[in-house]
């Protein structure tokens, strides 16, 4: 019996598709513009990240990344959303401890689950966060707060941006770490708590030295410890809290995460892209400028930190006995 040639050559062609589907993949993606949310507000350090690396991965990847912010329910609005997004690679999202990790473990429904709706991309950068007060709290160091709540339990205000929000995380680890009793005073955001503390009205808050740092260097507010296992040049002199607290460690990351599903081609792809313009001098200094470390991996290695970050938030909320919100 014999083939026509055509026939021939278009059956081992689809077979060869169908052996590699990721190799056809990788050579028509992208061939639209790939859209990043951000599930925070504009303004945050969430947002500067986002946006920078949107703006740095869009010439590696020969099409526009636009960031788009879908802020709501300490991040999870933004990545339910890109949790039911088609898993096509055209929709990601910019991950964080909250969405990734927290807030499974403080909101009775948050629309996803972190553990199976997203495909690892990329580790971005890690940031430290920083226990701040006000310069009328006479407070110099870690030591200082210590001391202080051993002395009146219960009496110190520290304010948050709120419930199981890295901000009172940092707290309960404190209190945790110190056996000290501190009040908590969640807000409905950043900014109020950080208004507080400006006008004196709480003593004590945390949160990420990017947004901080303006405060800080202005004099006014106090940078008492970062929450990284050592200092920061943005931030010299502030010594890390685990030099007075051992163990300490509560840092942001921000992560870029995918719809579960995506094909290995285009998160490998992605991936490449993120190395790429972290690799760049140019990308060192601005991120060092914000006090982000760039960290970078394979989407193994970020899918091991993220087991790891889980298991931390876990045991943390667990501890704390914060009831589901």
């Amino acid at each position: 019996m014999h083939f026509p040639f055509r026939a021939v050559l278009a059956a081992c062609s689809m077979a060869l598709a169908a052996a590699a589907p990721g190799t056809a993949v990788s050579q028509t993606w992208p061939d639209k513009p790939v859209r990043l949310v951000i599930p925070f507000a504009a303004g945050g350090t969430t947002d500067l990240v986002g946006r920078l690396m949107a703006e740095g991965v869009a010439p590696e990847l020969g099409q526009p990344v636009v960031a788009v912010n879908r802020a709501g329910a300490g991040g999870s609005l933004g990545a339910a959303e890109v949790a039911r997004a088609p898993a096509d690679g055209y929709t990601l999202l910019l991950g964080t401890p909250g969405t990734q990790a927290i807030n499974a473990y403080v909101y009775k429904n948050i629309g996803y689950d972190p553990k199976k709706d997203f495909a690892p991309v990329a580790y971005v950068v890690q940031v430290p966060n920083v226990l701040l007060t006000n310069p009328q709290s006479g407070f110099k160091n870690v030591a200082d707060v210590v001391k202080a709540a051993k002395e009146n339990p219960g009496k110190l205000n520290w304010g948050s941006p709120g419930v199981g929000s890295s901000g009172h995380l940092i707290l309960e680890m404190f209190k945790q770490r110190a056996q000290v009793d501190i009040a908590h005073v969640p807000y409905k955001g950043a900014s109020q708590a950080t208004n507080d503390l400006l006008g004196g009205q709480i003593q004590l808050s945390g949160d990420n030295l990017p947004t901080a740092l303006s405060f800080i260097r202005s004099g006014k507010l106090v940078a008492l410890g970062v929450t990284s296992k050592e200092g920061v040049p943005s931030a010299p002199g502030v010594a890390p809290v685990a030099a007075t607290l051992p163990g300490f460690e509560l840092t942001s990351w921000f992560v870029l995460m995918a719809p579960a599903g995506t094909p290995p081609a285009v998160v490998d792809r992605l991936n490449k892209a993120v190395e790429h313009w972290l690799a760049k001098p140019e990308t060192r200094k601005r991120l060092t400028e914000l006090s982000a470390q760039p960290v970078g991996g394979s989407p193994d290695s970020l899918a091991r930190h993220l087991e790891a970050e889980q298991r931390k938030y876990r045991d943390l909320t667990t501890a704390a006995k914060i009831e589901l919100q």
